[in-house]
């Protein structure tokens, strides 16, 4: 940019006379706005004239003091118009030059330096504008490539479950209704997660406008727990599973711990892991910088200039967004049947496990399209990206269920089913689903080295059709077809449970720390 460069062509020319004199007091220039400051006798401007032999002549008093006639006042004016017309057009038709053009190489001692004023010298600060714009001008390519690393500490949403663990007295047995309390049931608050996202790209050309960006995520963390002892509840009270006795019509319960007839546990474990990729291709729609701006970024002579001390970015992002969210819930049932059971219908010794899995998988493939926009000024830098994809969810349902029933002689007997997981509904089924995709980010940090960056960022991404394990459970069960130990149960009226293939929506959020690097 031709503007400051122009304005220090003037000044040194106006005031190189006194200061050529060694006089102490003459015109200081403000080397940013290339304005004169007033310092001469009495407070006015002192411009110096050029000689015919080019060299600086007295100086004038700007005031109307004598010598200082129209006529010379026009022929400076003339001059100085000159020298700027020359130079916009200089630097609008040639190709970017160094710092210090030809024309003013012969005066480039007189000008003050630019890492000082009035002799101080300033702090030298890191940019945050190397990251974003060419610098072959250092002698290599530039740093075209960067890539940074994040750790996750996100949450998710909460899946939701029926009643699976209940306690209450004889009379109640259990089931839903009064005397009874729901120990396990409802919402599965998943503890926060951990995760990590690694991206890499490189720009395409040295301009910066044209750019390829690969990145990855995963998500995971500790499965969410449950355990129901009938060992921790007064004598006078039950534990049991509740459902909806299909062939009754009636809320009922399987006992798991009954006052001298058994006793036991209830368990659940719920896991849950996020993890995705994107492929994109970067095109930068706008760049402004401090003192110039540019449909493409970025011309050499600005970005190596002081003009990048600040200024902004606007990017397109098209591409390929790949994401997997698998989950499970697995129920397990403990029971002993004490010596004291009745017998029949009762086996006094013996134990019994049972175990209902529920398993889903979402897998989504799309397009995406978006934009990143960055601002920076000094060191410090904040961007924000908006991406929405469009695409196919597969979604995928097992359900699996085992009883095993285990004599007092120690012989184990294995039958398919458990008590919401029975012959009606195990199995494994598919469906693919249209979904949207958005995700926003936004990210505030600092460049502290030329090739280095740290930077701290909250995420939100939103999956509008998902299936989840909770949402697959089918509270209706047909008790005919439960298992024993002499083997599986017959079926004898509705076919409950039965496979639902409920859908509902996901969310995953938090706060993210990284590092960034550019080469």
């Amino acid at each position: 940019m031709c503007g400051p460069l122009e304005m220090r062509a003037i000044g040194v020319i106006n005031g190189g006379s006194r200061r050529g004199r060694g006089e102490k007091r003459g015109t200081v220039l403000n080397t940013t706005s290339g304005s004169a400051i007033k310092s001469g006798v009495n407070g006015t401007s002192i411009l110096g004239t050029p000689s015919r032999s080019g060299s600086f002549g007295a100086p004038r008093l700007s005031n109307g003091a004598a010598g200082n006639a129209p006529s010379r006042r026009m022929g400076k004016g003339v001059l100085a118009a000159a020298i700027l017309v020359a130079c916009a057009a200089s630097a609008w038709s040639q190709e970017p030059r160094s710092a210090t053009p030809a024309l003013l190489q012969p005066f480039a001692e007189l000008q003050p330096d630019a890492a000082t004023v009035e002799g101080e010298p300033l702090p030298e600060v890191e940019s945050a504008a190397p990251w974003l714009v060419d610098d072959s001008s250092s002698g290599n390519n530039g740093n075209r490539m960067w890539g940074s690393a994040e750790m996750l500490l996100w949450w998710i949403k909460s899946g939701q479950t029926p009643p699976l663990a209940t306690s209450g007295t004889l009379d109640s047995l259990g089931a839903l209704g009064p005397g009874t309390t729901t120990l396990l049931g409802g919402d599965q608050n998943y503890n926060m997660r951990l995760g990590g996202r690694f991206t890499v790209g490189s720009w395409l050309d040295p301009g910066r406008t044209q750019g390829i960006e690969g990145s990855f995520l995963f998500l995971s963390g500790p499965a969410s727990n449950f355990s129901a002892n009938s060992a921790d509840l007064p004598g006078s009270l039950v534990l049991a599973r509740p459902f909806f006795n299909s062939i009754t019509g009636l809320q009922d319960s399987q006992l798991t711990s009954f006052p001298g007839i058994s006793s036991g546990t209830v368990a659940s474990s719920s896991g849950s892991q996020l993890l995705g990729g994107q492929m994109n291709m970067l095109c930068n729609l706008f760049c402004c910088q401090t003192g110039c701006c540019q449909t493409a970024c970025c011309p050499t002579d600005c970005c190596q200039a002081d003009c990048c001390e600040s200024g902004y970015r606007l990017d397109l992002i098209s591409g390929f967004s790949y994401l997997r969210l698998r989950e499970n819930l697995v129920i397990t049932e403990n029971v002993n049947v004490l010596p004291t059971a009745p017998s029949p219908p009762f086996v006094p010794g013996q134990s019994i496990t049972l175990v209902d899995r529920f398993d889903t998988t979402n897998n989504f493939y799309g397009a995406q399209i978006g934009l990143r926009a960055e601002w920076w000024r000094g060191a410090w830098f904040m961007n924000v990206t908006g991406l929405v994809a469009l695409g196919d969810t597969h979604q995928q349902v097992r359900i699996s269920g085992t009883t095993v029933f285990t004599n007092p002689g120690g012989v184990s007997v294995t039958q398919q089913g458990g008590l919401l997981a029975l012959p009606t509904n195990i199995g494994t089924q598919n469906q693919d689903a249209f979904t949207v995709v958005p995700q926003i980010g936004l990210n505030v940090g600092r460049q502290v080295t030329a090739h280095m960056r740290v930077f701290v960022g909250y995420t939100l991404l939103y999956w509008s059709n998902v299936v989840r394990p909770g949402d697959q459970i089918d509270f209706v069960v047909n008790p005919t077809q439960l298992p024993t130990s002499a083997g599986p149960g017959t079926l004898v009226g509705d076919a409950r449970p039965a496979p639902l293939f409920n859908h509902s929506d996901f969310w995953a959020l938090g706060i993210n720390f990284g590092v960034g690097f550019v080469w």
